[in-house]
């Protein structure tokens, strides 16, 4: 966790690339940096402002392995225009620091919701989660390279307050897809919410975050993080909670097998089996929402990556696990 001495100040004022930004607060921090509540001052608009700035004796390496994640999330975000996913609005350096400035979301993480309620998610709510989750994972696997999100979980994900719109927030282990290579070149993610083949066993692909979010529903439908690399048993989630449907049940189960092949082969094929298990017309909250054009990015003086060793799995793979290593707070 970065110190308060590092921390930026109420008042102070981040040249960007395209504005000045005056900071109005911090909105969080993690374990290489924070973010803060920043107003615009081109135009008087809120954004969030997300810097990268390492504890005090933080090794060479991790520094930099995560300077290159950060620079890769900014490249991701600065192509991508969906409702689901905020926009990207500059990318420089301060101080020799990455800084991205994104939309400001008004609202909490699904992990945050579950730990004020302390009760599962009502399942039709859950689904209609589900259903935007798909919409937008699709929307990034149907990009060109495709995109793998590789972290989905409740912590990564917002819902505004007024909308109930959700937002995918953390793509710094997103990457894209690379035909003909037989695994990730780094194996990262989050234990529990990973497939088998995140683990350092086979390349990711649009079936990995098809696991991830069957992980991720019954985790919002138990209020029980998922069994690492454990396909649910028949009956266990309605033992946990019995006002889950047996449709639902299914869906997760197939989402969440340890072989790809027999999961959804894609986050449009599982949309459609959760809008099955709806009792009413699914309404979009996004449908009327417009998203301005991405920003260009520019790449910032980086040196090369290191590789690192992670968690290791259940039968020796390793993988690095995120799960409380977040920039996001």
């Amino acid at each position: 966790m970065i110190t308060e001495e590092q921390l930026l100040k109420v008042n102070d004022v981040i040249p960007g690339k395209h504005s000045e930004y005056l900071i109005l607060g911090l909105v969080g921090r993690g374990g290489m940096g924070a973010v803060y509540r920043v107003r615009r001052q081109a135009d008087n608009t809120i954004w969030a402002l997300k810097e990268m700035r390492p504890p005090p004796n933080t090794p060479p390496d991790e520094v930099e392995e995560n300077r290159q994640l950060f620079e890769q999330e900014a490249h991701l975000m600065g192509r991508l225009t969906h409702p689901n996913i905020p926009v990207l609005a500059d990318f420089f350096a301060f101080d020799g620091r990455p800084v991205m400035v994104m939309e400001f979301i008004d609202g909490e993480t699904l992990e945050d919701r579950m730990i004020e309620s302390n009760a599962p998610l009502m399942e039709q709510q859950a689904l209609g989660y589900g259903v935007q989750l798909c919409r937008v994972l699709h929307y990034l696997h149907t990009q060109d390279p495709p995109i793998i999100y590789r972290d989905l979980k409740p912590p990564n994900i917002m819902i505004t307050h007024t909308s109930n719109i959700m937002k995918l927030i953390d793509f710094g282990v997103a990457r894209t897809h690379k035909r003909g290579q037989s695994k990730d070149t780094i194996a990262m993610g989050s234990a529990g919410y990973a497939p088998p083949e995140q683990y350092g066993r086979g390349q990711t692909d649009a079936r990995s975050d098809v696991y991830a979010l069957g992980a991720t529903l019954l985790h919002l439908l138990t209020n029980l993080p998922p069994v690492p690399l454990q396909t649910p048993q028949p009956g266990a989630i309605r033992r946990m909670n019995p006002t889950v449907s047996d449709d639902t049940e299914r869906v997760i189960i197939k989402a969440m097998n340890l072989e790809r092949e027999k999961r959804y082969q894609s986050c449009a094929e599982m949309e459609q089996q959760l809008l099955r298990c709806l009792d009413t017309p699914y309404v979009d909250p996004t449908a009327n929402v417009s998203v301005p054009p991405p920003v260009p990015v520019q790449s910032l003086p980086v040196r090369s990556r290191s590789d690192r060793a992670g968690l290791v799995g259940a039968d020796g793979a390793r993988m690095r696990d995120r799960s409380t290593s977040d920039i996001w707070a």
